[in-house]
């Protein structure tokens, strides 16, 4: 591969990284993983210089990292919405109750 095309080629990969990277922050997941499957075509049947390794290995830990967050965000509302869910049962249970038969007060009045 020639310099320039070495170079256009070294720098298509960085910036489809670092798009990888702001759609991540994005939560734009389906963007996430066209940039790498994009990323990969480009990587077939090339030789990669280590310091461009280094540089994507980089950029892919701050992607994981986001992915790690939104995980536990994604893991924190379905813990929030189970005990939601759980209070809205618990309510209804004693509606039910409540309405199925007259209560203390009702029988004393």
């Amino acid at each position: 591969m020639r310099t320039s095309n070495a170079t256009t080629w070294a720098q298509t990969l960085r910036n489809l990284t670092e798009q990888a990277g702001r759609s991540a922050m994005l939560g734009r997941w389906d963007q996430v993983e066209e940039c790498y499957r994009l990323r990969g075509t480009h990587l077939r049947d090339h030789t990669i210089l280590p310091e461009l390794a280094t540089d994507l290995a980089a950029l892919d830990l701050e992607v994981a990292a986001r992915i790690v967050t939104a995980r536990a965000a994604v893991e924190a509302l379905v813990i929030e919405t189970a005990k939601v869910r759980r209070n809205l049962q618990g309510l209804r249970s004693w509606q039910d109750v409540s309405t199925t038969g007259p209560s203390h007060i009702d029988q004393q009045a």
